[in-house]
């Protein structure tokens, strides 16, 4: 199967953004089915435990299922626990990871592309001011038009670069 989502790797900050933030949902979404599956079976086992300590006397069989009951509700107890644990590491992990990256990649890489755009502006500006400059040579006296001309001209690509 081909993925339809693209995943930016063109590097390795950004690719850590990302995975740290997917990392991050990925624990959110477990803590919230711990958490709801753990209650479930809590209630569950509850709901028997009450159920037999509401009886006056119990049997052999009874007693056994209470206290297996009761030992299953602390087992429950303590896996939720763990389980909570190992997913506040995730997040934390992802977390971090997110953060590293965002901040390498705006640090380096952005940087670094924010400049560049700006000198290939300086560089394009420099270039339309000496076109603009052969272009006022040309249109010189000495080439046949008569000074008002070529000052007319000049007002003209002014004007067509202030609307661009």
């Amino acid at each position: 199967m081909i993925p339809n989502f693209p995943i930016a790797t063109d590097n390795i900050y950004k690719f850590a953004c990302l995975f740290g933030l997917a990392i991050i949902v990925a624990s959110i979404v477990s803590f919230v089915s711990i958490y709801s599956s753990t209650l479930d079976r809590k209630v569950k086992l509850s709901e028997v435990i009450i159920a037999l300590e509401a009886k006056d006397e119990l049997t052999a069989v009874e007693k056994n299922s209470l206290e297996l009951n009761r030992r299953l509700l602390e087992v429950t107890k303590s896996n939720e626990h763990f389980a909570q644990q190992a997913v506040g590491g995730a997040f934390s992990l992802g977390l971090v990871l997110s953060i590293y990256g965002a901040h390498q990649w705006h640090t380096k890489i952005q940087a670094r592309d924010d400049l560049l755009a700006t000198l290939q502006i300086e560089k394009l500006r420099a270039e339309i001011a000496k076109l603009e400059l052969e272009a006022n040579r040309l249109r010189s006296p000495e080439n046949g038009q008569s000074h008002q001309q070529a000052v007319t001209t000049q007002n003209e690509i002014k004007s067509n670069n202030n609307t661009s």
